[in-house]
């Protein structure tokens, strides 16, 4: 699947000697197209575990391609627990969990609030976070595109240099700031300001 799928669709790695070699850690990206997990899985080469809309697992096409990269469901703005002891389970055996703290798709290329449930689970799970900022998935075609995965550094929460009383949205923006650092100025959206302050 990796060979026919990089051949179909040209995709640069930046930064490949960040990926811990083993799970489990959690993969925290942003999300712009439906090929941004095929695209992330495809270019680590190591088997990663998304959650995704139960909505997607009906249609014919993408449902069976979700299934067949190990996505597993969640039901959207219903705060499903049954999904995060999921991805709690995932990280416990040991394995690599892509999460995306936006929660849908952003629709205009950049970065949206992400919600608090990415610092639940990394406060939960202890697992080391890899920022991964992704780009040219909206406009990749069979055999004409230019898609970019940039990891960033893996880290704890630890390193974030937060108060012991942040609360878990403004861990998860601490987070999300990491992704957006990874993104051209023009997706870095919400946390545009932010970044520039720290840059």
């Amino acid at each position: 699947m990796c060979a026919v799928g990089l051949a179909l669709f040209k995709m640069t790695l930046e930064g490949r000697e960040r990926i811990p070699r083993s799970g489990p850690y959690i993969i925290v990206a942003n999300h712009v197209d439906w090929k941004d997990p095929p695209a992330i899985e495809l270019t680590f080469r190591v088997a990663i575990r998304f959650m995704a809309k139960i909505e997607a697992f009906r249609m014919f096409f993408l449902g069976g391609l979700m299934r067949g990269i190990g996505c597993f469901p969640v039901r959207r703005g219903e705060g499903d627990r049954r999904a995060m002891v999921t991805c709690l389970q995932v990280l416990r055996a040991g394995n690599p969990l892509g999460y995306f703290p936006e929660g849908t798709r952003s629709r205009d290329r950049k970065l949206h609030r992400a919600h608090p449930g990415i610092a639940f689970l990394a406060k939960r799970s202890g697992a080391p976070i890899l920022p991964v900022g992704l780009s040219g998935t909206p406009e990749a075609k069979l055999f004409r595109s230019n898609i970019r995965v940039t990891v960033g550094e893996p880290f704890q929460l630890s390193a974030l240099g937060l108060h012991a009383n942040a609360t878990e949205q403004e861990v998860a923006d601490a987070i999300m700031r990491r992704v957006a650092a990874l993104l051209p100025e023009e997706m870095r959206g919400y946390y545009l300001e932010a970044v520039r302050r720290t840059d």
